[in-house]
């Protein structure tokens, strides 16, 4: 693909993510994604087959994205607490930095319009998530509980606490932010 080539099927891409953040999943016809992109909806079908295949896409460039940012700095020799800690903050900076990006995913989180195959791949993404809870719960240092209850329960905290400072209910400190990890942390940890 050449340079314009990339350069429009970005700009249909941050254009679909910006529209969908805005009004929501159902509410984005391609005419909007074509006049925010300043790319023809002739174009758009030629690099995307539907506003589906768009969402679908983005969907599993910000899983990627996302697992990416949870594993910034990460080190497997720290401690599994250490590791826990690095991990949830990383996360929580992603979102709280993302707010454009949150929107998206926690829309496309339940939406028919993801494709199981864009799910499959979705859960690839997460993966190493899932491993580290995995190690976790064999080593001792988590309860003896599904992993995929584990990485829901730490989402919501990470998602529920972004949430709070987007809204602009509550301005997160650093206080807050190690008070949530540490309550996370307790309500997982093995007794």
């Amino acid at each position: 693909m050449d340079v314009q080539s990339t350069d429009k099927k970005q700009r249909i891409l941050d254009a679909t993510l910006e529209l969908i953040a805005e009004n929501g999943l159902h509410a984005t016809p391609v005419s909007q994604i074509s006049k925010r992109s300043r790319v023809s909806a002739g174009t758009i079908y030629h690099y995307f087959p539907s506003k589906e295949a768009i969402i679908n896409h983005l969907y599993l460039d910000l899983k990627k994205e996302m697992a990416d940012a949870a594993f910034q700095g990460y080190d497997i020799k720290a401690p599994y607490q250490e590791r826990f800690f690095l991990m949830w903050q990383n996360s929580l900076n992603y979102q709280l930095s993302k707010p454009t990006k949150l929107s998206f995913i926690e829309q496309c989180s339940i939406s028919p319009l993801i494709s199981e195959e864009a799910k499959e791949a979705g859960k690839r993404y997460h993966a190493p998530l899932a491993g580290f809870i995995t190690e976790g719960c064999e080593s001792g240092h988590l309860k003896k509980m599904d992993p995929r209850l584990i990485l829901s329960l730490i989402h919501g905290t990470i998602i529920g606490t972004a949430k709070l400072q987007l809204s602009g209910l509550l301005d997160i400190t650093d206080e807050h932010r190690v008070g949530a990890a540490q309550a996370c942390w307790d309500g997982l940890k093995a007794e």
